[in-house]
């Protein structure tokens, strides 16, 4: 855990270089563990005035393009249409993976299954079924 800290640490440090306010937006799943990192990031540079904001990766990643944020947590990979844009405006995001996070599917015990499949569980969530 401390070298994941200390490697998030180094790329704020990079890029809030001489700045004196860093603004953060996106994913809200990966706001608690942004939390974190400013903690930890406050403690070298407390004069930094930090702003996080958790509204979803793509506000984060839109904030990018129209540049109001520095840092764009987000908890999925740029999409194809999002790389394009990118491209086209000559810009160029660096992704830096932080974590993967896992999703539980717990099926009630009253329930007449003992499993679910993947397939059944697409099903289910593209209302198929």
């Amino acid at each position: 855990m401390r070298k994941f800290i200390s490697s998030a640490l180094l790329v704020c440090l990079i890029v809030v270089g001489l700045a004196q306010t860093l603004v953060i937006k996106g994913s809200n799943t990966v706001f608690p563990i942004a939390q974190l990192w400013i903690e930890e990031f406050k403690k070298l540079r407390p004069e930094v005035k930090i702003t996080l904001e958790g509204a979803g990766s793509s506000t984060g990643i839109a904030a990018l393009f129209n540049g109001t944020t520095d840092i764009a947590n987000s908890s999925r990979w740029l999409k194809k249409e999002e790389i394009q844009k990118m491209n086209q405006e000559g810009k160029y995001f660096i992704p830096f993976l932080v974590a993967f996070d896992g999703i539980a599917v717990i099926v009630n015990k009253s329930l007449p299954i003992d499993e679910i499949s993947i397939e059944t569980l697409k099903k289910i969530y593209t209302g198929e079924i």
